[in-house]
């Protein structure tokens, strides 16, 4: 079976390099694939049929799981971690007022994190495709001695 789309974020914008992987137990991680540059994204194999499961994923989004089904020719568009609201844990102290959050640097410290990552991604995208490169050089020059 083939499966096509496109994966965009919240604004419209093009998610190049978003993963697209299968889930489905028996299948997990045998197949798998990363949109285009304009997040288009295209799978092609016998083993995929209409109750396979994909993930749709981006550092910094929320990944999604679709069917394969639900995934042709379709728009799909991952929101931001930080749109997500987690459940919020407010303690009470003794005195009857909220404890301070102890975690509160470590919370802001994530949320700056993962803003310089997805304003860099295409650099940080990049060192890591150099790299690669350079591991299979090497890999090369060591099979062929």
């Amino acid at each position: 079976m083939k499966i096509f789309g496109q994966v965009l974020d919240t604004d419209n914008q093009p998610m190049g390099l978003a993963n697209v992987v299968i889930v489905t137990e028996d299948k997990s991680n045998e197949i798998g694939e990363q949109a285009d540059l304009d997040g288009n994204f295209v799978l092609d194999n016998e083993l995929i049929n209409s109750d396979t499961e994909f993930k749709i994923s981006y550092i910094g989004y929320v990944p999604q799981i679709f069917k394969a089904s639900e995934l042709q020719g379709k728009k799909i568009k991952l929101k931001k971690e930080d749109e997500v609201i987690d459940d919020a844990v407010i303690t009470i102290g003794l005195n009857g007022k909220p404890k301070k959050n102890e975690n509160k640097d470590l919370i802001s410290y994530k949320g700056k994190f993962v803003e310089h990552l997805q304003k860099h991604r295409f650099i940080y995208g990049g060192i890591g495709a150099l790299a690669g490169i350079i591991l299979i050089v090497r890999a090369f020059k060591k099979f062929n001695k």
